[in-house]
């Protein structure tokens, strides 16, 4: 019989019933009432309208603290993504005796390949020729670069940093990576030499940057750091913003001491109308897009529902934080 709580995913694309037809549905409607909506709340109170007597929820999005500490029914967030401690106060979650769930690894191939694929079209200035050859322009004068044979520096070794150091390897390029976690066999597993983050950043043609955010990664990449990077290495940032000195990389790709970079992520998103980073014909952007593909939104959906599910079997999966620790 099903169950009786109600489960809201309070901020769902516009594609919420295709993707909780079937199967997905039913696994919720087993312990209740699921309802989505599409599109974010206009403001906190239409949030608390929308979650209103809801035991559970299916998070896409942030969920402002003021609508969190009125939510004295929620029992577990299953929040889809990473990171979830920058849209969910967990404090406050805990101190209410809330459960909240993330969905780690659903687009580790996906973010890695969109990586390569912002590499590659920096390596070959793929999006410059071809807005040139649209312009009526046949501007060969500018070479691109091989990536065999080049070092690429992983900055983050979990399962994104993981396959994109499997991709790097495949095009012929020597992998060093820095991670907290380091080990030999690890790197032997993985066929990759850990080193210390300056040794990576002095020995690196290319750097693709693969961390969480948090407080201890935040600035990682200051202008010391960046200084260290050989003359004509590249960066590739399919993580977060807060991970690089933004200021500090914007001014080293001006007079190119850093020679390119290719980003999904930005200090403020949307990138704002005239942004330094838009005007600048060594860096290749793309609108924070790397894990949207098909198979990554699938796994994200299936993910979250596991943590749901999972909590309400008394079996919870991919806790981030409980009122138990």
């Amino acid at each position: 019989m099903a169950g009786d709580k109600l489960i809201v995913y309070p901020d769902a694309d516009s594609d919420v019933e295709g993707l909780f037809a079937g199967e997905r549905r039913a696994r919720l409607e087993a312990h209740g009432r699921f309802v989505a909506y599409a599109g974010r709340p206009a403001d906190d109170a239409d949030y608390r309208e929308r979650i209103k007597g809801a035991a559970g929820l299916l998070l896409g999005w942030d969920l402002p603290t003021a609508v969190l500490k009125q939510a004295t029914d929620l029992e577990v967030i299953a929040f889809a993504g990473i990171g979830v401690g920058t849209f969910v106060d967990l404090d406050v979650a805990v101190a209410q005796g809330i459960t909240v769930c993330n969905t780690p690894g659903y687009a580790d191939n996906a973010v890695a390949e969109h990586a390569l694929a912002l590499l590659l079209s920096l390596a070959r200035q793929t999006p410059r020729l071809d807005a040139k050859l649209r312009a009526g322009e046949w501007d060969q004068s500018r070479a691109g670069f091989e990536l065999r044979g080049k070092t690429l520096g992983v900055v983050g070794f979990g399962g994104i940093g993981a396959r994109m150091a499997e991709l790097g390897r495949a095009l012929g390029m020597e992998v060093v990576a820095w991670t907290r976690n380091a080990s030999p066999e690890r790197g032997a597993r993985h066929g990759v030499s850990f080193v210390e983050l300056d040794d990576l950043l002095g020995a690196s043609d290319v750097v693709s940057l693969h961390v969480a955010a948090s407080a201890e990664t935040e600035g990682l990449l200051g202008a010391a750091q960046l200084d260290r990077l050989k003359p004509g290495a590249v960066l590739v940032n399919t993580a977060r913003a807060e991970i690089v000195d933004q200021a500090a990389m914007i001014e080293r790709l001006q007079s190119g001491r850093l020679a390119g970079a290719a980003l999904d992520v930005y200090g403020v998103e949307p990138l704002p109308k005239g942004h330094p980073l838009t005007k600048l014909d060594n860096v290749i952007l793309s609108p924070h897009m790397g894990y949207s593909t098909p198979q990554a939104i699938a796994a994200i959906m299936d993910f979250a529902i596991d943590g749901l599910v999972g909590y309400f079997n008394g079996n919870s999966v991919n806790v981030v934080a409980t009122p138990e620790s």
